[in-house]
C-alpha cells in the first residue's frame, strides 16, 4: 500500500491526546475531565493513554510548552512584518485570540497550579517575557509617532493592561456571573484595553486604530 503524496500526514496519538484535552479543558475544568472522557474524544483506550501521560499533570505541562511557544509568537509578530507602522495594528487581537484559543490556563490558572504546581515558576518567566516585548512594542509605537507617553507612563500601561488581560474571564465570572466565555466577552476586553491606550495615542494612532478622537483627551506629538 503506497501513501497518498497529497494527503497531509495523520497526527500521532501524542499529538492527538494533546489537541483533545485542550478542546475539553476549554470546555470545562481539567479537574472535571476525566481520563475516560479524554481517552474517548481521542479514540484510544485508558492504557494507551496512560502510555503517554501518566498523570494530568504531565498533560498540563506539555499543552503549556505549546501555549509558551504560541505567546512567544504573538509577543514578537510584529518583528516579522515589515518597518511600516500598521503592524502594530493587529498587535492586540494576536493576545486576545491566544487568549480564546487556550482560555482554561487564564479560567483555571489557581487549578492548574494545584495540579501541576512546576508550571508556576514557568508561568512568572513567561509573564516576564511577555511585558518586555509589550514595552518594546510600545516603544517603537512611540518612535513611530503612534504613541505619547513617557517611560513612567508605559510602565504603568503594561502593568494595567497585563492585569485586565489576564484576570479579564475572572472579571467576567464574578461580576457577571458568566459560566461559558464566548470570543465576543473576549473581543469586550480587548475594548477595555484600547480604552487605556486611548488618551496616550497621538492622531495617527487614533486614525490607525480606526478610533474616533475625543479633543479632550487626545494626545498631540511634540
Amino acid at each position: 500500500m503506497h501513501q497518498d503524496l497529497g494527503s497531509a500526514p495523520r497526527p500521532n496519538t501524542r499529538m492527538r491526546i494533546l489537541a483533545a484535552c485542550r478542546e475539553l479543558f476549554n470546555e470545562r475544568s481539567p479537574a472535571d475531565v476525566t481520563t475516560a472522557q479524554i481517552a474517548a474524544a481521542v479514540g484510544i483506550n485508558e492504557g494507551n493513554l496512560y502510555y503517554h501521560f501518566n498523570r494530568k499533570e504531565q498533560i498540563l505541562e506539555a499543552l503549556f510548552g505549546e501555549f509558551e511557544r504560541g505567546l512567544r509568537e504573538v509577543a514578537a509578530a510584529d518583528l516579522t512584518q515589515s518597518d511600516d507602522p500598521a503592524r502594530y495594528s493587529g498587535y492586540l487581537s494576536g493576545w486576545f485570540s491566544l487568549m480564546w484559543e487556550w482560555r482554561f490556563f487564564y479560567r483555571d490558572s489557581a487549578l492548574i497550579f494545584r495540579l501541576a504546581p512546576s508550571l508556576r515558576p514557568k508561568v512568572q518567566a513567561l509573564s516576564d517575557h511577555g511585558q518586555e516585548q509589550i514595552r518594546r512594542v510600545l516603544g517603537n509605537r512611540r518612535k513611530a509617532g503612534l504613541l505619547r507617553a513617557t517611560d513612567e507612563e508605559i510602565d504603568q500601561l503594561i502593568v494595567n493592561a497585563w492585569i485586565v488581560s489576564t484576570y479579564w474571564i475572572d472579571y467576567l465570572r464574578s461580576r457577571h456571573g458568566v459560566a461559558d466565555i464566548t470570543r465576543e466577552q473576549l473581543n469586550w476586553g480587548a475594548s477595555q484595553i484600547v480604552s487605556l491606550f486611548r488618551p496616550y495615542l497621538t492622531a495617527a494612532g487614533l486614525e490607525m486604530f480606526d478610533i474616533k478622537p475625543d479633543p479632550d483627551t487626545l494626545a498631540q506629538p511634540d
